[in-house]
């Protein structure tokens, strides 16, 4: 695009000003005003583009800042889920600390519920084996009747207590076991919670992930823009300074100081006119539009009154060929040089070197071909230049 833009309008405007200077003879001074108008044209389509960039500079700007607010709000999200996970993850360590404690005691328990069971199994192991009249002759060695109530209560309370012992840890079982499922619940449920967490956390980090490609794809577009818009002002301040220059040269070429010169000006190259003005052209039914004035190969040719270089090249007819505007559409013409000394855009002064003598251009003796004209109109040099 800005390639485009650089290249398109000032071949055109080239174009434009070559056709009016060589088609018409009004040079540069005429054909200003339309590569003025294309210049400016260019120049709004550039402004256009730019104020265009200025905008979409804005709306990203204030996408950006959006952008950042919910990544902010989102920064903060997850740093409230993340406080709330390591609560939930320190409840459900305390919970699983807590169950491994049950465990142990429901295993401790049971340990001893064992045992009591294996006394009380003794015991009556022991007690069956004894027959009536062993238990009664038991009884009767006691020393009093007490020591053999002692001896009958004993048994019977040994069975009681250890049933009664039992029974106890049966009850402190069920208790664990309740206590137990209910932490498992609980543990359970805090599972839940902080797998719930987790998810939430993980969600925001991916919309966080993707807001910040977004943001980096901005910027990304940021850069390129800013690099469009470096190629638009560098475009835009090219043809404002080629405006300003085409301005200047309508008024910096003095046509009419150039026409107050005639009759005084410099011979373009110190040697004989050796076909003058008007004269038919050997073998031809042509005319000199010029004079052809005669001088060595290498020979300095200069300008005959100041100007600007619109034409500095090969022409046919003309061979290389330098063409200076005076303004007012006064243009003089120097052809068949050996060497173009001056490229199109040069200003040069009266007596300034041009190009150096030769033939360039086919059959001609070396020298240069002189030529004046104004407005497309062919001027006798002989009037114009001093005796």
């Amino acid at each position: 695009m800005t390639k485009a833009l650089r290249s398109r309008p000032f071949r055109r405007i080239f174009r434009l000003g070559l056709a009016a200077m060589v088609a018409l003879g009004s040079g540069p001074a005429m054909a200003a005003p339309f590569v003025d108008a294309e210049a400016k044209q260019a120049l709004d389509v550039i402004v256009d583009q730019l104020n265009a960039l200025e905008q979409w500079f804005t709306e990203a700007e204030k996408q950006t800042a959006e952008i950042e607010q919910q990544i902010k709000t989102q920064d903060q999200a997850i740093g409230r889920l993340g406080e709330e996970r390591r609560a939930s993850e320190l409840s459900l360590k305390t919970i699983r600390s807590s169950v491994m404690e049950l465990e142990q005691e429901r295993n401790r328990l049971h340990r001893e519920i064992g045992e009591q069971r294996a006394a009380i199994v003794a015991h009556l192991q022991a007690a069956s084996r004894l027959s009536s009249d062993d238990f009664v002759k038991q009884l009767l060695s006691q020393n009093s009747t007490a020591d053999a109530y002692r001896l009958m209560r004993y048994h019977g309370y040994f069975s009681e207590q250890r049933m009664a012992e039992m029974e106890r840890f049966r009850e402190k079982l069920t208790q664990l076991t309740d206590t137990e499922q209910r932490l498992d619940l609980q543990m359970q449920k805090q599972t839940r919670q902080t797998q719930a967490l987790t998810e939430q956390s993980q969600a925001l980090k991916s919309q966080r992930r993707e807001r910040s490609r977004a943001i980096q794809a901005l910027a990304d577009q940021r850069n390129t823009k800013a690099d469009q818009r470096a190629a638009l002002l560098a475009d835009s301040e090219r043809l404002r300074k080629l405006i300003n220059e085409l301005r200047a040269q309508s008024t910096a070429l003095d046509g009419k100081a150039f026409a107050r010169a005639k009759g005084s000006l410099p011979r373009p190259l110190d040697g004989n006119i050796r076909h003058k003005f008007g004269e038919t052209r050997a073998g031809t039914n042509l005319q000199w539009r010029g004079i052809d004035l005669a001088g060595a190969v290498g020979t300095t040719v200069t300008a005959v009154f100041r100007g600007q270089v619109v034409f500095s090249d090969w022409l046919r007819g003309f061979g290389l060929i330098t063409i200076v505007e005076h303004g007012d559409g006064y243009m003089s013409l120097y052809g068949h040089a050996d060497t173009l000394l001056k490229k199109p855009g040069d200003w040069v002064e009266g007596g300034e070197a041009l190009a150096r003598a030769g033939n360039s251009g086919g059959g001609y003796e070396p020298g240069i071909y002189f030529e004046l004209r104004h407005k497309g109109t062919i001027e006798n040099p002989t009037f114009w230049l001093a005796k």
